[in-house]
């Protein structure tokens, strides 16, 4: 085989190969796309976003509201990203038919305590808890996974009648041009900015930001809505937003 032959099909073995590999959706897969599904991944990690109680415990805690289970705000089957300096988490509470006190806990994989809270709300409706900056700066690690907790207690003295939802959050880092895009954008544009990277809980708190005028108000709604339908949640998607205080003294409930 002459050599002009023997060069001609090397290069054209070498552009088959390659266009197989620009054109095969195995191989083919843009980095952008690889760490969405990343982001969006489960871990292999449990997740309980709807109390488990029995029936028997919640009739005899729970007042008869439309929406009677405690659920977080999260997809089904994922790890909540975040990537704020306060990461924020959102939750359903029911109304209780006496008041209600809620315990909030974070643990790392080693089921160490990184943070524990005690709250005070009335009504049901959708509240929020922050973990504190200087928890996140001195303790959570990017890329490493945190269980969460959510009880509402039903009874002090019997802790074993909570009302319990769990589930997962993985801190995450944003890159300098969406950070850069993010500093520019309104609230409903960091929203969607979010969404689009994976960060479900920094979507959600962009849009419980002060809104400027009544036409985002309504859009900031609309979007609301619409991400709580994208994973099943619709029947939450027009609940109120309630307080939920700190207490002051938790050693009391213990």
């Amino acid at each position: 085989m002459s050599n002009k032959l023997f060069s001609f099909l090397s290069l054209t073995l070498i552009a088959n190969l390659i266009y197989l590999g620009l054109t095969n959706p195995a191989t083919a897969k843009p980095k952008s796309a690889e760490s969405a599904e990343t982001r969006a991944s489960d871990f292999g990690l449990p997740t309980h976003r709807r109390d488990g109680g029995s029936r028997s415990s919640r009739d005899s805690c729970v007042a008869n509201t439309e929406n009677p289970n405690l659920m977080a705000l999260i997809p089904q089957k994922t790890v909540g990203m975040n990537a704020a300096a306060s990461p924020q988490l959102f939750f359903y509470v029911p109304e209780l038919k006496n008041s209600s006190t809620l315990e909030f806990v974070l643990r790392n994989e080693q089921d160490q305590l990184m943070y524990e809270t005690f709250l005070s709300t009335k009504g049901n409706g959708i509240i929020s808890i922050k973990v504190p900056a200087e928890v996140k700066s001195n303790l959570l690690q990017p890329n490493q996974n945190y269980r969460w907790y959510l009880s509402m207690i039903c009874n002090h003295q019997e802790r074993s009648r909570d009302i319990v939802v769990e589930g997962w959050m993985r801190q995450g880092r944003l890159n300098l041009a969406t950070q850069q895009q993010l500093n520019e954008a309104s609230s409903l544009e960091k929203a969607e900015v979010y969404r689009q990277q994976g960060f479900w809980f920094d979507a959600l708190s962009a849009l419980t930001e002060d809104p400027t005028s009544m036409t985002e108000k309504t859009m900031i709604r609309q979007k609301w809505s619409e991400m709580l339908v994208s994973v099943g949640l619709e029947n939450l998607a027009s609940e109120p937003f309630i307080d939920a205080k700190l207490v002051e003294n938790p050693a009391n409930l213990r």
